[in-house]
């Protein structure tokens, strides 16, 4: 916490909050000019500025605009909910599913969406997420049992999968239903073949590959993330 002597409303929580104007300036998409004279009490907080400013320094905009003076029309109300209330509709919450798709050569035969009750959510910014994911509502997250697809995946793992991709293609690592079990696998198709046969693969050279007709299994997932415990 700096010494410095607050010159208005909105420095005086800036510095409560440790943070620096120019990064304040930077969340809230200002130019650092004009952002420098609110700061510095030269001039007022305007409804234009309000709500991005509440959102960079993490209070509600009513709350910000009533503290420094400014009048307040019933107009403002509708969007003066607490930054954090802010954070958690735009929070996208993802599912934990309690069933360990076993890294090795068996595992629980198990519907790993329908048939789970979540064991707990994870919580995300959704426009991060929807950049990459065109169906965000189609992810769960996994843990990973077993040896085979290590190193890169290892026992213990969380696994973010996208159920919404039930496609072996591209290829890629795949939660897949193989007739014995849920298997995390690397899997492709094989060119050429007909009927369609896919190739289910490990990393871990201890396991052979093998080959079974797309029709015999069931593709629960691309996996598109990981969380390794360090």
């Amino acid at each position: 916490m700096t010494d410095e002597t607050p010159e208005s409303r909105v420095q005086e929580i800036r510095l409560k909050r440790e943070m620096r104007a120019a990064d304040v300036a930077r969340r809230a998409n200002m130019d650092p000019s004009t952002y420098n004279k609110i700061d510095k009490g030269k001039r007022g907080v305007s409804p234009q500025f309000a709500k991005p400013l509440a959102l960079a320094l993490g209070v509600g905009r009513l709350d910000l605009l009533s503290e420094i003076g400014a009048p307040i029309s019933f107009g403002e109300i509708e969007d003066s909910a607490p930054a954090s209330d802010q954070v958690a509709r735009d929070a996208l919450n993802v599912p934990e599913i309690d069933v360990s798709p076993q890294a090795g050569m068996g595992a629980i035969v198990s519907d790993i969406v329908e048939h789970q009750q979540p064991i707990d959510h994870w919580s995300f910014p959704r426009t991060l997420v929807s950049a990459f994911i065109s169906d965000p509502s189609k992810l769960t997250i996994i843990r990973v049992a077993g040896d085979s697809m290590e190193p890169d995946y290892c026992a213990g793992d969380r696994i973010l999968v996208d159920t919404g991709h039930t496609t072996p293609s591209p290829a890629g690592v795949y939660v897949l239903w193989d007739g014995l079990g849920v298997v995390l696998k690397r899997v492709e198709v094989v060119m050429g073949s007909e009927p369609k046969r896919i190739r289910i693969m490990s990393i871990n050279p201890a396991y052979p590959a093998y080959e079974l007709a797309l029709d015999d299994v069931r593709i629960n997932g691309r996996v598109v993330g990981k969380w390794t415990w360090k």
